[in-house]
């Protein structure tokens, strides 16, 4: 009786935040929803997640078979329209190894990604967390991997044939990985760059809303050259009354399986809803106004390519201390120079102190202006030219960004436990 009573006493002991339970992996879910007409004098679907307020329009165009790049660009790119590839990576070795949580502790455990967790008022800050204590608690608790994709995981994730030669190949930025467990709802979002996003274990569902209606979705203020953005509305329950144009915005859907992509364009918005075990990756790159395919004719864009092969702008290897995810696009801040110039044949620190006066606003502390300046100025000459700035590498550009945009991300301390990774 006293040990039966003592576990009694342990059991209700235990806070609510102490106990787990494993989370619904069902992937069998219906989308898009069923919209039905209330008959309780309220708004269609209102406090409903969205989707629910008006049927879909019709599904994003899908492709069976991958376009070449140029095709890629005429058709979608250049137009910002997206699209879905279907089976588009099932030859990456990751289609296979990634499927079970083992291969990935065992061979990139001890990489650290970023976390967020969610909480009773949102999402909270990234935080960074190895892979593997991630995979020993993701099945129960509320967090999910959204982080750079660590150097060596690239090796076994492919690039498709639609981004291996031209513009598109040479102005790759990032990749990112994606993983959770259960179902998890997005915010209703854009980002500044191109995005294929590629799944390889679970299901991911998409809606997708054209940039045009920009002015009816309560978006969050951005940051100059930030590209990036979201809508404050609650995505798992819109309040019709006080978001009404939402029953009459058009959207289109798309539903992902292992082994297919979605190419979503600079600006567009989406929202994503993933289900079961949830594993993607997603290749950003820079959205340039013109598409180069000059070194196409000589790609061999057939062959099998790992992301490993394909140079990029941000990325994470073991042992960096920061762990970098999303600054500004090197090549926006190089074309927002080229626009403050105008008719001037030279930039200055004085013009420059504006620019960056108004791009920082109310960011804490920024660095001075003449500081920012002096790494643009590479000659020390006092000035920088149109043509320096036009010729100028992205390696310069890239430590700019650095000061303009703090990493999106938890910055390893030297003296932490875990300064070996």
């Amino acid at each position: 009786m006293l040990f039966r009573a003592a576990i009694v006493f342990a059991v209700l002991s235990l806070s609510a935040s102490d106990i787990h339970f494993p989370k619904d992996m069902r992937t069998d879910v219906q989308f898009p929803p069923i919209v039905k007409r209330s008959d309780s004098g309220l708004p269609d679907g209102h406090l409903r997640p969205l989707g629910y307020q008006k049927k879909p329009e019709a599904r994003v165009k899908e492709y069976q078979e991958l376009l070449a790049p140029r095709e890629f660009w005429e058709q979608h790119v250049q137009h910002r329209v997206p699209l879905i590839y279907r089976q588009a990576v099932v030859k990456a070795p990751a289609f296979l190894k990634w499927q079970t949580d083992e291969h990935i502790r065992e061979n990139y455990g001890a990489l650290d990604v970023l976390i967020e967790k969610k909480v009773a008022s949102g999402v909270a800050p990234l935080e960074r967390m190895s892979l593997k204590d991630f995979l020993d608690s993701y099945e129960y608790e509320d967090w999910y991997v959204v982080s750079l994709l660590p150097d060596p995981m690239r090796e076994e994730m492919m690039v498709p044939r639609s981004l291996l030669c031209g513009t598109f190949r040479r102005h790759v930025l990032e990749t990112n990985l994606w993983m959770s467990a259960g179902g998890t709802s997005s915010m209703l979002q854009y980002d500044a760059d191109h995005n294929l996003q590629c799944l390889l274990s679970g299901r991911k569902d998409f809606i997708m809303i054209h940039p045009k209606y920009a002015d009816q979705l309560d978006l969050e203020e951005k940051k100059k050259f930030s590209g990036s953005g979201y809508s404050t509305m609650n995505m798992d329950m819109i309040n019709v009354f006080t978001n009404p144009h939402i029953s009459k915005i058009p959207w289109t859907w798309a539903t992902l399986r292992p082994g297919d992509c979605i190419f979503i364009p600079s600006g567009y918005f989406y929202q994503v809803r993933s289900y079961g075990r949830s594993i993607a990756g997603s290749i950003l790159w820079s959205p340039l106004p013109e598409f180069d395919d000059s070194d196409c004719a000589s790609a061999d864009i057939d062959q099998f390519t790992p992301l490993s092969q394909v140079n990029m702008m941000w990325t994470y290897k073991k042992g960096d201390r920061v762990l970098e995810m999303r600054h500004t696009d090197p090549e926006i801040f190089r074309a927002g120079l080229l626009t403050l110039l105008k008719d001037r044949d030279r930039l200055r620190p004085e013009h420059f102190e504006y620019f960056y006066a108004d791009l920082m606003g109310d960011k804490a502390d920024p660095p001075r202006a003449r500081e920012i300046f002096g790494l643009l100025d590479q000659t020390k000459k006092g000035s920088v030219s149109l043509q320096e700035i036009r010729d100028m590498d992205a390696a310069v550009l890239k430590t700019v960004a650095r000061y303009l945009d703090s990493p999106h991300g938890a910055v390893k301390d030297h003296d932490h436990t875990h300064d070996e990774l």
